[in-house]
Protein backbone atom coordinates (compact mmCIF):
# COMPACT_ATOMS: atom_id res chain seq x y z
CA UNK A 1 0.00 0.00 0.00
CA UNK A 2 1.40 3.63 -0.80
CA UNK A 3 1.02 6.64 1.46
CA UNK A 4 -1.86 7.97 -0.07
CA UNK A 5 -3.89 4.97 0.27
CA UNK A 6 -3.51 5.45 4.19
CA UNK A 7 -4.32 9.35 3.52
CA UNK A 8 -8.12 9.46 5.15
CA UNK A 9 -8.29 7.08 8.27
CA UNK A 10 -11.21 4.83 8.26
CA UNK A 11 -13.84 5.34 11.31
CA UNK A 12 -17.07 3.75 11.78
CA UNK A 13 -19.11 4.63 14.64
CA UNK A 14 -22.66 4.62 16.34
CA UNK A 15 -25.32 3.14 18.59
CA UNK A 16 -24.55 0.13 20.47
CA UNK A 17 -26.24 -2.78 18.21
CA UNK A 18 -26.23 -0.94 15.02
CA UNK A 19 -23.85 -3.12 13.10
CA UNK A 20 -20.73 -0.76 13.22
CA UNK A 21 -18.63 -4.30 14.32
CA UNK A 22 -19.62 -6.29 11.57
CA UNK A 23 -19.24 -3.64 9.35
CA UNK A 24 -15.47 -2.53 10.02
CA UNK A 25 -14.98 -7.14 10.22
CA UNK A 26 -15.94 -7.30 6.26
CA UNK A 27 -14.36 -4.09 5.22
CA UNK A 28 -11.39 -4.92 7.27
CA UNK A 29 -11.29 -8.85 6.17
CA UNK A 30 -11.50 -7.54 2.37
CA UNK A 31 -8.96 -5.40 2.27
CA UNK A 32 -6.06 -6.07 4.62
CA UNK A 33 -7.54 -3.99 7.64
CA UNK A 34 -7.00 -4.41 11.46
CA UNK A 35 -9.21 -2.81 13.75
CA UNK A 36 -8.97 -0.16 16.38
CA UNK A 37 -11.54 -0.23 19.25
CA UNK A 38 -13.03 2.56 20.40
CA UNK A 39 -15.07 1.39 23.03
CA UNK A 40 -14.59 2.28 26.82
CA UNK A 41 -15.66 -1.24 27.92
CA UNK A 42 -13.81 -3.66 25.96
CA UNK A 43 -10.64 -1.87 26.54
CA UNK A 44 -11.32 -3.75 30.65
CA UNK A 45 -9.59 -7.12 30.71
CA UNK A 46 -12.51 -9.80 31.10
CA UNK A 47 -15.25 -7.39 30.85
CA UNK A 48 -16.80 -9.73 27.63
CA UNK A 49 -20.11 -10.72 27.29
CA UNK A 50 -21.44 -7.10 28.93
CA UNK A 51 -19.08 -5.20 26.30
CA UNK A 52 -20.23 -7.41 23.07
CA UNK A 53 -16.03 -7.73 22.81
CA UNK A 54 -15.18 -9.53 19.57
CA UNK A 55 -15.28 -13.76 20.11
CA UNK A 56 -11.65 -14.85 19.44
CA UNK A 57 -13.23 -16.41 16.10
CA UNK A 58 -13.62 -12.63 14.92
CA UNK A 59 -10.02 -11.77 16.46
CA UNK A 60 -8.36 -14.24 14.66
CA UNK A 61 -9.98 -13.28 11.28
CA UNK A 62 -8.16 -9.75 11.56
CA UNK A 63 -5.51 -8.19 14.40
CA UNK A 64 -8.03 -6.42 17.16
CA UNK A 65 -6.54 -3.28 18.55
CA UNK A 66 -7.13 -1.42 22.39
CA UNK A 67 -9.19 -4.31 23.34
CA UNK A 68 -7.83 -5.81 26.50
CA UNK A 69 -5.49 -3.37 27.34
CA UNK A 70 -6.50 -2.36 31.00
CA UNK A 71 -7.18 -3.77 34.17
CA UNK A 72 -10.76 -2.76 35.87
CA UNK A 73 -8.87 -1.00 38.43
CA UNK A 74 -6.99 1.23 36.07
CA UNK A 75 -7.97 4.70 35.54
CA UNK A 76 -8.13 4.97 31.69
CA UNK A 77 -9.06 8.27 30.61
CA UNK A 78 -9.86 9.48 26.87
CA UNK A 79 -6.59 11.28 27.22
CA UNK A 80 -4.86 7.37 27.30
CA UNK A 81 -7.02 6.31 24.63
CA UNK A 82 -6.07 9.25 21.97
CA UNK A 83 -2.47 8.77 22.88
CA UNK A 84 -2.61 5.01 22.66
CA UNK A 85 -5.12 4.56 19.88
CA UNK A 86 -2.56 7.31 18.01
CA UNK A 87 0.70 5.16 18.64
CA UNK A 88 -1.41 1.67 17.34
CA UNK A 89 -2.41 3.68 13.97
CA UNK A 90 0.67 4.76 13.18
CA UNK A 91 1.70 1.68 13.73
CA UNK A 92 -0.38 -0.26 11.57
CA UNK A 93 0.27 1.85 8.84
CA UNK A 94 3.80 1.22 8.80
CA UNK A 95 3.07 -2.28 8.39
CA UNK A 96 0.98 -1.33 5.21
CA UNK A 97 -2.43 -2.26 6.32
CA UNK A 98 -4.88 -0.11 6.82
CA UNK A 99 -6.39 0.87 10.52
CA UNK A 100 -10.19 0.88 11.03
CA UNK A 101 -11.64 2.67 13.88
CA UNK A 102 -14.60 1.72 14.92
CA UNK A 103 -16.65 1.41 18.38
CA UNK A 104 -19.29 3.36 19.98
CA UNK A 105 -17.78 5.73 22.69
CA UNK A 106 -17.83 8.80 20.57
CA UNK A 107 -15.89 10.75 23.06
CA UNK A 108 -13.20 8.32 22.36
CA UNK A 109 -13.60 8.96 19.09
CA UNK A 110 -13.77 13.18 18.96
CA UNK A 111 -10.75 12.32 21.53
CA UNK A 112 -8.78 10.43 18.79
CA UNK A 113 -9.62 13.19 15.47
CA UNK A 114 -9.63 16.54 17.23
CA UNK A 115 -8.40 16.26 20.87
CA UNK A 116 -9.64 17.50 23.96
CA UNK A 117 -10.87 20.17 25.73
CA UNK A 118 -8.38 21.41 28.18
CA UNK A 119 -10.75 23.87 30.01
CA UNK A 120 -9.84 26.80 32.57
CA UNK A 121 -7.04 27.28 34.63
CA UNK A 122 -7.16 25.28 38.10
CA UNK A 123 -8.94 27.27 40.64
CA UNK A 124 -7.10 26.37 44.56
CA UNK A 125 -10.30 27.75 46.24
CA UNK A 126 -13.43 26.48 44.22
CA UNK A 127 -11.37 23.04 44.67
CA UNK A 128 -10.65 23.13 48.23
CA UNK A 129 -14.40 23.95 49.07
CA UNK A 130 -15.86 20.93 46.53
CA UNK A 131 -13.58 18.54 48.43
CA UNK A 132 -14.77 19.73 51.59
CA UNK A 133 -18.15 18.95 50.43
CA UNK A 134 -17.52 15.37 49.15
CA UNK A 135 -15.36 15.15 52.61
CA UNK A 136 -18.68 15.59 54.62
CA UNK A 137 -20.87 13.93 52.60
CA UNK A 138 -19.37 11.33 50.41
CA UNK A 139 -21.62 11.06 46.45
CA UNK A 140 -22.73 14.62 47.25
CA UNK A 141 -20.59 15.50 44.37
CA UNK A 142 -21.54 13.24 41.76
CA UNK A 143 -25.50 14.19 42.45
CA UNK A 144 -24.24 17.73 42.04
CA UNK A 145 -22.83 16.51 38.64
CA UNK A 146 -25.78 14.77 37.46
CA UNK A 147 -27.97 17.94 38.13
CA UNK A 148 -25.94 20.47 35.89
CA UNK A 149 -23.93 17.96 33.62
CA UNK A 150 -25.86 14.73 33.19
CA UNK A 151 -23.48 13.49 29.80
CA UNK A 152 -20.31 14.05 32.17
CA UNK A 153 -21.80 12.56 35.52
CA UNK A 154 -23.12 9.27 33.29
CA UNK A 155 -19.87 8.20 31.79
CA UNK A 156 -18.06 9.06 35.55
CA UNK A 157 -17.98 6.52 38.29
CA UNK A 158 -19.35 8.03 41.60
CA UNK A 159 -15.35 7.81 43.40
CA UNK A 160 -13.96 9.13 40.64
CA UNK A 161 -13.25 12.34 43.07
CA UNK A 162 -10.73 13.90 41.10
CA UNK A 163 -12.68 14.02 37.54
CA UNK A 164 -15.68 15.00 39.16
CA UNK A 165 -14.21 18.03 40.95
CA UNK A 166 -12.74 19.03 37.50
CA UNK A 167 -15.90 18.89 35.49
CA UNK A 168 -17.80 20.99 38.59
CA UNK A 169 -14.82 23.68 38.75
CA UNK A 170 -15.19 24.03 34.66
CA UNK A 171 -18.91 24.50 35.22
CA UNK A 172 -18.81 27.14 38.14
CA UNK A 173 -15.67 28.85 36.31
CA UNK A 174 -17.71 28.81 32.64
CA UNK A 175 -21.35 28.61 33.40
CA UNK A 176 -21.25 25.84 31.07
CA UNK A 177 -20.94 22.16 31.44
CA UNK A 178 -17.89 20.49 30.49
CA UNK A 179 -19.72 18.22 28.01
CA UNK A 180 -20.77 21.56 27.03
CA UNK A 181 -17.70 22.39 25.87
CA UNK A 182 -16.53 19.55 24.80
CA UNK A 183 -19.06 19.15 22.08
CA UNK A 184 -18.00 22.75 20.83
CA UNK A 185 -14.59 22.03 20.84
CA UNK A 186 -12.94 22.12 17.69
CA UNK A 187 -9.14 22.52 17.05
CA UNK A 188 -6.79 20.80 13.73
CA UNK A 189 -7.98 17.18 13.20
CA UNK A 190 -5.06 15.19 13.99
CA UNK A 191 -5.93 13.22 10.61
CA UNK A 192 -8.50 13.54 7.42
CA UNK A 193 -11.24 10.87 8.10
CA UNK A 194 -14.03 8.92 6.67
CA UNK A 195 -16.47 9.13 9.44
CA UNK A 196 -19.11 7.07 8.76
CA UNK A 197 -21.79 6.44 11.58
CA UNK A 198 -24.42 3.01 11.29
CA UNK A 199 -27.70 3.35 12.12
CA UNK A 200 -30.70 1.33 11.34
CA UNK A 201 -33.55 4.00 13.05
CA UNK A 202 -34.90 2.95 16.54
CA UNK A 203 -37.19 0.42 15.47
CA UNK A 204 -34.46 -2.00 14.47
CA UNK A 205 -31.84 -1.29 17.02
CA UNK A 206 -34.49 -2.00 20.15
CA UNK A 207 -35.18 -5.05 18.07
CA UNK A 208 -31.50 -5.90 18.51
CA UNK A 209 -31.16 -4.40 22.11
CA UNK A 210 -33.90 -6.81 23.01
CA UNK A 211 -32.26 -9.84 21.19
CA UNK A 212 -28.76 -8.67 22.18
CA UNK A 213 -29.60 -8.53 26.23
CA UNK A 214 -31.35 -12.01 25.84
CA UNK A 215 -27.96 -13.70 24.12
CA UNK A 216 -25.92 -12.09 26.51
CA UNK A 217 -28.11 -13.58 29.52
CA UNK A 218 -27.73 -17.22 27.86
CA UNK A 219 -23.83 -16.39 27.25
CA UNK A 220 -23.43 -16.09 30.93
CA UNK A 221 -23.41 -13.07 31.62
CA UNK A 222 -24.31 -13.08 35.13
CA UNK A 223 -21.20 -15.38 36.23
CA UNK A 224 -18.99 -13.37 34.30
CA UNK A 225 -19.60 -10.65 36.63
CA UNK A 226 -19.85 -12.47 40.09
CA UNK A 227 -16.32 -14.40 38.88
CA UNK A 228 -15.01 -10.56 38.03
CA UNK A 229 -16.67 -9.55 41.63
CA UNK A 230 -14.17 -12.34 43.11
CA UNK A 231 -11.32 -10.68 41.19
CA UNK A 232 -11.96 -6.77 41.66
CA UNK A 233 -13.96 -4.76 43.98
CA UNK A 234 -16.87 -3.65 42.93
CA UNK A 235 -16.20 0.23 42.97
CA UNK A 236 -13.71 -0.49 39.68
CA UNK A 237 -15.08 1.81 37.20
CA UNK A 238 -16.52 -0.83 34.34
CA UNK A 239 -18.55 -2.30 37.30
CA UNK A 240 -20.99 1.08 37.01
CA UNK A 241 -21.45 0.63 33.38
CA UNK A 242 -24.25 0.02 31.17
CA UNK A 243 -25.13 -3.88 31.73
CA UNK A 244 -22.58 -4.30 34.37
CA UNK A 245 -24.27 -1.94 36.91
CA UNK A 246 -27.48 -3.74 36.71
CA UNK A 247 -26.16 -7.27 37.50
CA UNK A 248 -24.08 -6.06 40.52
CA UNK A 249 -27.18 -4.63 41.56
CA UNK A 250 -29.22 -7.96 41.23
CA UNK A 251 -26.54 -10.08 42.72
CA UNK A 252 -26.57 -7.56 45.55
CA UNK A 253 -30.23 -8.13 46.23
CA UNK A 254 -31.26 -5.02 44.95
CA UNK A 255 -32.78 -6.54 41.82
CA UNK A 256 -34.96 -9.87 41.47
CA UNK A 257 -33.87 -12.67 38.66
CA UNK A 258 -37.44 -11.46 36.83
CA UNK A 259 -36.83 -7.91 36.62
CA UNK A 260 -32.46 -8.45 35.69
CA UNK A 261 -33.46 -8.58 31.70
CA UNK A 262 -35.79 -5.70 31.50
CA UNK A 263 -33.59 -3.34 33.58
CA UNK A 264 -30.59 -4.27 31.51
CA UNK A 265 -32.77 -3.53 28.67
CA UNK A 266 -34.01 -0.16 29.67
CA UNK A 267 -30.13 0.77 30.96
CA UNK A 268 -29.26 -0.12 27.04
CA UNK A 269 -31.93 1.92 25.48
CA UNK A 270 -30.76 5.07 27.77
CA UNK A 271 -27.70 4.60 27.02
CA UNK A 272 -28.46 3.59 22.88
CA UNK A 273 -30.58 7.65 23.05
CA UNK A 274 -27.63 9.27 24.36
CA UNK A 275 -25.21 7.44 21.70
CA UNK A 276 -27.66 8.71 19.29
CA UNK A 277 -27.71 12.30 20.08
CA UNK A 278 -24.43 12.06 20.18
CA UNK A 279 -23.53 10.93 16.41
CA UNK A 280 -26.15 13.32 15.07
CA UNK A 281 -24.25 15.80 13.74
CA UNK A 282 -21.13 13.87 12.81
CA UNK A 283 -19.90 11.58 9.49
CA UNK A 284 -22.06 10.46 7.06
CA UNK A 285 -24.77 8.14 7.88
CA UNK A 286 -25.94 5.32 6.61
CA UNK A 287 -28.02 2.43 8.23
CA UNK A 288 -26.16 -1.47 8.13
CA UNK A 289 -23.01 -2.79 7.58
CA UNK A 290 -24.08 -3.50 3.95
CA UNK A 291 -24.90 0.21 2.56
CA UNK A 292 -20.89 0.83 4.88
CA UNK A 293 -19.21 -1.63 2.51
CA UNK A 294 -20.59 -0.41 -0.49
CA UNK A 295 -19.98 3.16 0.34
CA UNK A 296 -16.43 2.57 2.25
CA UNK A 297 -15.74 0.76 -1.93
CA UNK A 298 -16.83 3.40 -4.13
CA UNK A 299 -14.94 6.08 -2.08
CA UNK A 300 -11.89 4.33 -1.96
CA UNK A 301 -12.27 2.87 -5.68
CA UNK A 302 -11.68 -0.69 -3.85
CA UNK A 303 -13.10 -3.53 -5.65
Amino acid sequence: MTPETHARLIVIGGPTGAGKSAAALKFATMYGGEIVGADSVQIYRGFDIGSAKPTPEEMALVPHHMIDVADPDEDFSAGRYQKEARAVIQDVEKRSARPVVAGGTGFYIKALLEGLFEGPAKNVEIRARLQAMESEEPGVLHRYLTQVDPSTAQRLHPNDTVRIVRALEVYEITGKSLSWWHERHSSKPWRPAIYIVVDPGEPELSRRLESRVEQMLRDGFVEEVEALLDKWPETCKPFSTVGYKQVVQYLKGGLSKKDLPEAILRAHRRYVKQQRTWFRRKGIHLPNSEATLQYLRDELKLH
